[in-house]
Protein backbone atom coordinates (compact mmCIF):
# COMPACT_ATOMS: atom_id res chain seq x y z
CA UNK A 1 0.00 0.00 0.00
CA UNK A 2 1.51 3.32 -1.06
CA UNK A 3 1.75 6.32 1.23
CA UNK A 4 -0.30 8.45 -1.16
CA UNK A 5 -3.06 6.63 -3.11
CA UNK A 6 -2.67 7.05 -6.86
CA UNK A 7 -6.29 8.25 -7.11
CA UNK A 8 -5.59 11.41 -5.14
CA UNK A 9 -2.15 12.27 -6.56
CA UNK A 10 -3.68 14.55 -9.20
CA UNK A 11 -4.68 17.03 -6.52
CA UNK A 12 -2.09 19.83 -6.27
CA UNK A 13 -1.63 19.62 -2.48
CA UNK A 14 -1.28 15.84 -2.49
CA UNK A 15 1.09 15.96 -5.44
CA UNK A 16 3.25 18.58 -3.72
CA UNK A 17 3.38 16.52 -0.53
CA UNK A 18 4.26 13.41 -2.53
CA UNK A 19 7.18 15.14 -4.26
CA UNK A 20 8.42 16.58 -0.95
CA UNK A 21 8.47 13.09 0.57
CA UNK A 22 10.28 11.69 -2.49
CA UNK A 23 12.90 14.46 -2.39
CA UNK A 24 13.41 13.99 1.35
CA UNK A 25 13.89 10.21 0.97
CA UNK A 26 16.30 10.60 -1.93
CA UNK A 27 18.25 13.19 0.08
CA UNK A 28 18.52 10.65 2.91
CA UNK A 29 19.77 7.98 0.48
CA UNK A 30 22.31 10.44 -0.93
CA UNK A 31 23.61 11.38 2.54
CA UNK A 32 24.06 7.70 3.39
CA UNK A 33 25.93 6.96 0.17
CA UNK A 34 28.34 9.93 0.33
CA UNK A 35 30.59 8.41 3.04
CA UNK A 36 30.87 5.15 1.09
CA UNK A 37 31.72 7.04 -2.07
CA UNK A 38 34.46 8.97 -0.23
CA UNK A 39 35.87 5.72 1.18
CA UNK A 40 35.91 4.02 -2.23
CA UNK A 41 37.41 6.99 -4.07
CA UNK A 42 40.07 7.59 -1.39
CA UNK A 43 41.06 3.91 -1.41
CA UNK A 44 41.86 4.27 -5.12
CA UNK A 45 44.08 7.35 -4.69
CA UNK A 46 47.86 7.40 -4.27
CA UNK A 47 49.13 8.50 -0.85
CA UNK A 48 50.03 12.02 -1.94
CA UNK A 49 46.66 12.70 -3.49
CA UNK A 50 44.84 11.15 -0.51
CA UNK A 51 46.48 13.75 1.77
CA UNK A 52 46.15 16.69 -0.61
CA UNK A 53 44.11 19.73 0.40
CA UNK A 54 41.56 20.50 -0.87
CA UNK A 55 40.64 16.85 -1.48
CA UNK A 56 39.82 15.67 -4.96
CA UNK A 57 36.34 14.36 -5.71
CA UNK A 58 37.62 11.51 -7.90
CA UNK A 59 41.18 10.11 -8.04
CA UNK A 60 43.19 11.75 -10.80
CA UNK A 61 45.52 8.75 -11.01
CA UNK A 62 43.57 5.67 -9.79
CA UNK A 63 45.73 2.96 -8.27
CA UNK A 64 45.28 -0.21 -6.21
CA UNK A 65 48.46 0.36 -4.21
CA UNK A 66 46.45 0.91 -1.02
CA UNK A 67 44.69 -2.44 -1.41
CA UNK A 68 47.94 -4.22 -2.25
CA UNK A 69 49.83 -2.82 0.74
CA UNK A 70 47.01 -3.43 3.21
CA UNK A 71 46.57 -7.04 2.15
CA UNK A 72 50.36 -7.55 2.52
CA UNK A 73 50.92 -5.11 5.37
CA UNK A 74 52.75 -7.60 7.57
CA UNK A 75 55.36 -8.00 4.85
CA UNK A 76 55.86 -4.25 4.58
CA UNK A 77 55.89 -3.45 8.29
CA UNK A 78 55.73 -6.37 10.68
CA UNK A 79 55.78 -4.02 13.66
CA UNK A 80 52.19 -2.96 12.98
CA UNK A 81 50.53 -6.36 13.23
CA UNK A 82 51.73 -9.57 14.82
CA UNK A 83 49.56 -11.73 12.54
CA UNK A 84 48.54 -11.58 8.86
CA UNK A 85 45.37 -9.63 8.21
CA UNK A 86 43.68 -12.83 7.03
CA UNK A 87 44.16 -14.29 10.53
CA UNK A 88 42.25 -11.42 12.14
CA UNK A 89 39.54 -11.78 9.51
CA UNK A 90 39.22 -15.49 10.32
CA UNK A 91 39.04 -14.72 14.06
CA UNK A 92 36.17 -12.31 13.46
CA UNK A 93 34.35 -14.94 11.40
CA UNK A 94 34.78 -17.55 14.16
CA UNK A 95 33.47 -15.20 16.84
CA UNK A 96 30.58 -13.93 14.72
CA UNK A 97 29.27 -17.27 13.47
CA UNK A 98 29.93 -18.91 16.84
CA UNK A 99 27.75 -16.27 18.48
CA UNK A 100 25.02 -16.69 15.86
CA UNK A 101 25.00 -20.48 16.21
CA UNK A 102 24.59 -20.14 19.98
CA UNK A 103 22.48 -17.02 20.36
CA UNK A 104 19.79 -17.41 17.69
CA UNK A 105 18.54 -20.89 18.77
CA UNK A 106 18.69 -20.03 22.48
CA UNK A 107 16.91 -16.69 22.04
CA UNK A 108 14.27 -18.00 19.65
CA UNK A 109 13.41 -21.01 21.84
CA UNK A 110 13.17 -18.78 24.90
CA UNK A 111 10.84 -16.45 23.00
CA UNK A 112 8.73 -19.36 21.77
CA UNK A 113 8.41 -20.73 25.30
CA UNK A 114 7.43 -17.31 26.63
CA UNK A 115 4.91 -16.81 23.82
CA UNK A 116 3.25 -20.22 23.45
CA UNK A 117 4.20 -22.57 26.28
CA UNK A 118 4.32 -20.62 29.55
CA UNK A 119 0.97 -19.28 30.69
CA UNK A 120 -0.47 -17.96 33.93
CA UNK A 121 1.08 -15.80 36.61
CA UNK A 122 4.67 -16.75 35.88
CA UNK A 123 4.55 -15.58 32.26
CA UNK A 124 4.83 -11.85 33.00
CA UNK A 125 7.70 -12.07 35.55
CA UNK A 126 9.52 -14.40 33.18
CA UNK A 127 9.06 -11.97 30.30
CA UNK A 128 10.43 -9.12 32.45
CA UNK A 129 13.35 -11.33 33.43
CA UNK A 130 14.23 -11.97 29.77
CA UNK A 131 14.11 -8.32 28.73
CA UNK A 132 15.68 -7.04 31.95
CA UNK A 133 19.09 -6.59 30.34
CA UNK A 134 17.63 -3.90 28.05
CA UNK A 135 17.11 -1.70 31.11
CA UNK A 136 20.83 -1.60 31.91
CA UNK A 137 23.41 0.27 29.81
CA UNK A 138 26.09 -1.99 28.43
CA UNK A 139 28.83 -0.10 30.25
CA UNK A 140 27.21 -0.99 33.61
CA UNK A 141 27.53 -4.73 32.92
CA UNK A 142 31.06 -4.46 31.54
CA UNK A 143 32.91 -5.27 34.78
CA UNK A 144 30.58 -8.11 35.90
CA UNK A 145 30.82 -9.61 32.43
CA UNK A 146 34.61 -9.35 32.56
CA UNK A 147 34.67 -11.08 35.96
CA UNK A 148 32.40 -13.76 34.54
CA UNK A 149 35.00 -14.60 31.91
CA UNK A 150 37.67 -14.87 34.60
CA UNK A 151 35.70 -17.20 36.92
CA UNK A 152 32.90 -18.65 34.84
CA UNK A 153 30.08 -19.15 35.87
CA UNK A 154 30.60 -16.72 38.81
CA UNK A 155 30.85 -12.97 38.03
CA UNK A 156 33.14 -12.47 41.04
CA UNK A 157 36.86 -11.66 41.48
CA UNK A 158 37.30 -14.92 43.43
CA UNK A 159 35.17 -18.05 43.20
CA UNK A 160 33.01 -18.62 46.31
CA UNK A 161 33.64 -21.57 48.58
CA UNK A 162 31.43 -24.63 48.80
CA UNK A 163 29.11 -24.16 51.82
CA UNK A 164 30.59 -25.70 54.97
CA UNK A 165 34.08 -26.02 53.47
CA UNK A 166 36.99 -23.88 52.41
CA UNK A 167 37.11 -25.49 48.98
CA UNK A 168 36.17 -23.05 46.20
CA UNK A 169 33.67 -24.00 43.56
CA UNK A 170 35.30 -25.20 40.33
CA UNK A 171 35.43 -22.46 37.72
CA UNK A 172 36.27 -22.19 34.05
CA UNK A 173 38.54 -19.43 32.77
CA UNK A 174 37.30 -18.39 29.34
CA UNK A 175 39.05 -15.01 29.36
CA UNK A 176 41.37 -14.50 26.40
CA UNK A 177 39.60 -17.18 24.34
CA UNK A 178 36.95 -17.17 21.63
CA UNK A 179 34.40 -18.20 24.25
CA UNK A 180 34.87 -14.90 26.07
CA UNK A 181 33.14 -13.19 23.14
CA UNK A 182 30.70 -15.96 22.22
CA UNK A 183 29.23 -17.04 25.57
CA UNK A 184 28.26 -13.58 26.98
CA UNK A 185 26.33 -12.97 23.74
CA UNK A 186 24.47 -16.27 24.00
CA UNK A 187 21.20 -14.43 24.66
CA UNK A 188 19.98 -11.17 23.10
CA UNK A 189 17.08 -9.36 24.76
CA UNK A 190 16.41 -7.18 21.72
CA UNK A 191 16.19 -10.24 19.47
CA UNK A 192 13.98 -11.87 22.11
CA UNK A 193 11.46 -9.06 21.66
CA UNK A 194 11.51 -9.49 17.88
CA UNK A 195 11.02 -13.24 18.14
CA UNK A 196 8.25 -12.99 20.73
CA UNK A 197 6.39 -10.33 18.76
CA UNK A 198 6.45 -12.59 15.71
CA UNK A 199 5.48 -15.76 17.60
CA UNK A 200 2.57 -13.93 19.26
CA UNK A 201 1.13 -13.38 15.78
CA UNK A 202 1.07 -17.10 14.96
CA UNK A 203 -2.42 -18.52 15.72
CA UNK A 204 -2.56 -20.98 18.60
CA UNK A 205 -4.96 -23.11 16.54
CA UNK A 206 -2.10 -24.20 14.28
CA UNK A 207 -0.03 -25.37 17.23
CA UNK A 208 -3.00 -27.05 18.93
CA UNK A 209 -3.84 -28.94 15.73
CA UNK A 210 -0.27 -30.24 15.57
CA UNK A 211 -0.49 -31.31 19.22
CA UNK A 212 -3.71 -33.21 18.52
CA UNK A 213 -1.89 -35.05 15.72
CA UNK A 214 0.67 -36.21 18.28
CA UNK A 215 3.53 -33.83 17.52
CA UNK A 216 6.00 -33.07 20.28
CA UNK A 217 6.77 -29.46 21.16
CA UNK A 218 10.21 -29.71 19.61
CA UNK A 219 8.86 -31.17 16.36
CA UNK A 220 6.14 -28.53 16.24
CA UNK A 221 8.77 -25.84 16.60
CA UNK A 222 11.09 -27.44 14.04
CA UNK A 223 8.52 -28.43 11.39
CA UNK A 224 5.88 -25.68 11.71
CA UNK A 225 7.12 -22.62 13.59
CA UNK A 226 10.62 -22.49 12.10
CA UNK A 227 9.55 -22.50 8.40
CA UNK A 228 6.94 -19.83 9.14
CA UNK A 229 9.48 -17.66 10.96
CA UNK A 230 12.24 -17.37 8.36
CA UNK A 231 11.79 -13.57 7.96
CA UNK A 232 12.26 -12.84 11.66
CA UNK A 233 15.20 -15.27 11.78
CA UNK A 234 16.80 -13.36 8.90
CA UNK A 235 16.33 -10.01 10.65
CA UNK A 236 17.70 -11.17 14.00
CA UNK A 237 20.61 -13.02 12.40
CA UNK A 238 21.53 -9.92 10.42
CA UNK A 239 21.43 -7.75 13.54
CA UNK A 240 23.49 -10.30 15.45
CA UNK A 241 26.03 -10.59 12.64
CA UNK A 242 26.50 -6.83 12.36
CA UNK A 243 26.69 -6.32 16.12
CA UNK A 244 29.33 -8.97 16.77
CA UNK A 245 31.33 -8.27 13.61
CA UNK A 246 31.66 -4.55 14.40
CA UNK A 247 32.13 -4.93 18.18
CA UNK A 248 35.29 -3.33 19.52
CA UNK A 249 35.09 -2.53 23.24
CA UNK A 250 34.26 -6.01 24.54
CA UNK A 251 36.94 -7.84 22.47
CA UNK A 252 39.41 -5.17 23.57
CA UNK A 253 38.65 -6.02 27.21
CA UNK A 254 38.72 -9.83 27.02
CA UNK A 255 41.13 -10.57 24.15
CA UNK A 256 44.84 -10.03 24.71
CA UNK A 257 46.47 -12.60 22.41
CA UNK A 258 47.01 -11.44 18.85
CA UNK A 259 46.39 -14.99 17.61
CA UNK A 260 42.67 -14.72 18.42
CA UNK A 261 42.11 -10.96 18.10
CA UNK A 262 39.27 -9.91 15.76
CA UNK A 263 39.61 -7.65 12.74
CA UNK A 264 38.30 -4.58 14.60
CA UNK A 265 41.26 -4.64 17.01
CA UNK A 266 43.74 -5.05 14.17
CA UNK A 267 42.22 -2.15 12.24
CA UNK A 268 42.26 0.06 15.29
CA UNK A 269 45.91 -0.74 15.94
CA UNK A 270 46.85 0.21 12.38
CA UNK A 271 44.81 3.43 12.52
CA UNK A 272 46.40 4.42 15.83
CA UNK A 273 49.89 3.68 14.50
CA UNK A 274 49.38 5.88 11.46
CA UNK A 275 47.63 8.64 13.41
CA UNK A 276 50.26 8.82 16.17
CA UNK A 277 53.06 8.78 13.63
CA UNK A 278 51.43 11.59 11.66
CA UNK A 279 51.39 9.72 8.35
CA UNK A 280 47.84 10.90 7.68
CA UNK A 281 49.01 14.52 7.54
CA UNK A 282 51.31 15.94 4.89
CA UNK A 283 53.14 18.26 7.34
CA UNK A 284 54.01 15.55 9.88
CA UNK A 285 54.47 12.51 7.65
CA UNK A 286 58.20 13.09 7.41
CA UNK A 287 58.63 12.37 11.12
CA UNK A 288 57.12 8.90 10.99
CA UNK A 289 58.91 5.87 12.32
CA UNK A 290 61.16 3.86 10.01
CA UNK A 291 58.55 1.11 9.53
CA UNK A 292 55.80 3.58 8.72
CA UNK A 293 58.09 5.62 6.50
CA UNK A 294 58.66 2.48 4.45
CA UNK A 295 54.93 2.20 3.93
CA UNK A 296 54.64 5.91 3.15
CA UNK A 297 57.32 5.61 0.49
CA UNK A 298 55.37 2.75 -1.05
CA UNK A 299 52.23 4.92 -1.11
CA UNK A 300 50.20 4.01 1.96
CA UNK A 301 48.28 6.63 3.96
CA UNK A 302 44.58 7.55 4.06
CA UNK A 303 44.02 5.28 1.07
CA UNK A 304 45.01 2.26 3.16
CA UNK A 305 42.84 3.36 6.09
CA UNK A 306 39.85 3.60 3.76
CA UNK A 307 40.62 0.10 2.51
CA UNK A 308 40.50 -1.13 6.10
CA UNK A 309 37.11 0.51 6.57
CA UNK A 310 35.78 -1.14 3.42
CA UNK A 311 37.13 -4.54 4.45
CA UNK A 312 35.28 -4.16 7.74
CA UNK A 313 32.00 -3.19 6.01
CA UNK A 314 32.03 -5.62 3.07
CA UNK A 315 31.00 -8.80 5.01
CA UNK A 316 27.97 -7.03 6.52
CA UNK A 317 26.97 -5.79 3.07
CA UNK A 318 27.38 -9.26 1.55
CA UNK A 319 25.27 -10.76 4.34
CA UNK A 320 22.56 -8.20 3.60
CA UNK A 321 22.59 -9.06 -0.12
CA UNK A 322 22.29 -12.78 0.63
CA UNK A 323 19.38 -12.37 3.06
CA UNK A 324 17.75 -9.28 1.52
CA UNK A 325 14.55 -11.07 0.49
CA UNK A 326 13.84 -12.37 3.98
CA UNK A 327 15.03 -9.12 5.55
CA UNK A 328 12.53 -7.10 3.53
CA UNK A 329 9.76 -9.54 4.46
CA UNK A 330 10.72 -9.20 8.11
CA UNK A 331 10.67 -5.40 7.92
CA UNK A 332 7.26 -5.51 6.20
CA UNK A 333 5.85 -7.83 8.86
CA UNK A 334 7.12 -5.67 11.71
CA UNK A 335 5.78 -2.57 9.99
CA UNK A 336 2.29 -4.05 9.57
CA UNK A 337 2.23 -4.98 13.25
Amino acid sequence: MSLFPSVGRNQPQTRLAWWLVVIFLWFGVFMHLVPFYIMISTSLKPAGEAMSMPPTIWPKHPTLVGWQLILNITDAAKTLLAQPLSRYFLNSMIMTFGTIILSIPVTSMAAYASSKLIKGRISRPLFIFFIGTLMLPGIVTLIPSFLLTRNFPFPLPVAPSIPGTTIPFPTLRIWNTYWAVILPAGFSASNFLLFKGFFDGIPDSIINAARVDGGSEFNIFRRIILPMSLPVYAVTTYFEFGGVWDSYLWPLVVIQKSEIAPLTLAIRRIVDAFSYAGTTNTMTAAGASQALNALMQQGLSWNGLMVLGLLQAIPVFIFFIIAREYLLKGVKIQGLK
